[in-house]
């Protein structure tokens, strides 16, 4: 069983460079649109109590999704060591996703930049879940880096801090959780009672990734931002967002940038700095992807330490 459990050093090496390299797989053989599928079937069931069909939803995918990454380990310890490794990297890198993440966020920027302000609208749906139809250009470039900031944490971190921990099965359950969350876990009349507990639970798991997310956008700042700016808007206003956590990468990023990102009618973050602009999204990609390089870097030096001391 520890075996099951136990991350690789060699397979999140692996996992990171095809991210890199190839970006996202086609939908159907991607392990978190499988997850969707199987979601939305479940969402689905004629049930009239949709709390309890919540918890339902919640307790069957990730505990098959659990389920799924130890059977993809047993799998993979009975084949070549190769093959071993690319089965095992595959589904690691599906949970987590760093170029996608970087290249919509500059895709955008270039549309803006091209004064294709419409065409840019439409892109940053796929970043945000706020109406863009009405958003000038300081506001979408706000959003874009809001984005980014908080992908980090949920699009990265936490799927690799929990592959430490529990190993391939660790960061699949992970992901059922922050996926349940992403397509029902919302606070409207539709989703209220159904995603209550995807959302709470996701909350609890991100808890402790957000706030190490200040170490990680803070050390990146050192290279590209202001460290100073970084920790003191971060510890100042990251409780001004109405999630729990998101308020730690966002108001981080804000600080190392100097910019001020709003949400109108929801919060400001670093309410004494000037609006972004297009050229932020580009400042704010570098400061991720260097929070990312760090954080790749320590997860495989502790395992590298950990493969040492065994």
């Amino acid at each position: 069983m520890s075996i099951i459990f136990s991350p690789g050093l060699e397979v999140l090496l692996l996992a990171f460079i095809m991210d890199i390299s190839f970006g996202e797989p086609p939908g159907m053989v991607h392990p978190v649109v499988w997850m969707g599928w199987f979601i939305t079937f479940l969402q689905d069931l004629p049930l009239k109590d949709r709390r309890i069909q919540g918890i339902l939803i919640v307790v069957v995918t990730t505990g098959i999704s659990l389920l799924v990454g130890m059977l993809v380990v047993l799998l993979a310890s009975s084949v070549h060591e190769t093959a071993a490794l690319l089965i095992m990297a595959y589904f690691l890198k599906s949970t987590f996703s760093v170029r996608m993440l970087l290249n919509t966020s500059r895709h955008i920027m270039n549309m803006l930049r091209s004064g294709n302000r419409y065409e840019a609208q439409e892109a940053l749906k796929a970043l945000v879940s706020r109406d863009t139809t009405n958003l000038d250009e300081r506001q979408m470039a706000s959003a874009v880096v809001e984005s980014i900031s908080e992908n980090f944490v949920d699009g990265v971190l936490s799927p690799v801090l929990f592959y430490l921990i529990l190993g391939l099965p660790g960061a699949l359950a992970y992901k059922a959780v922050n996926t349940l969350d992403s397509m029902i876990g919302y606070r409207n009349k539709e989703f209220i009672e159904l995603g209550r507990s995807s959302a709470r639970l996701d909350d609890i798991l991100n808890w402790i990734p957000a706030r190490l997310s200040l170490v990680l956008i803070g050390a990146a700042a050192l290279i590209t931002g202001s460290f100073t700016g970084a920790v003191k808007i971060c510890l100042r206003d990251n409780n001004l967002t109405p999630s729990p956590n998101s308020g730690w990468p966002m108001a981080a990023a804000a600080g190392a940038l100097g910019v001020r990102l709003e949400k109108p009618g929801y919060y400001v973050l670093g309410e004494e700095f000037r609006s972004p602009e297009v050229v932020d999204i580009e400042r704010a990609a570098r400061l991720v992807g260097t929070a990312v390089i760090l954080l790749f870097a320590w997860i495989m030096g502790v395992l590298y330490l950990l493969h040492m001391n065994n």
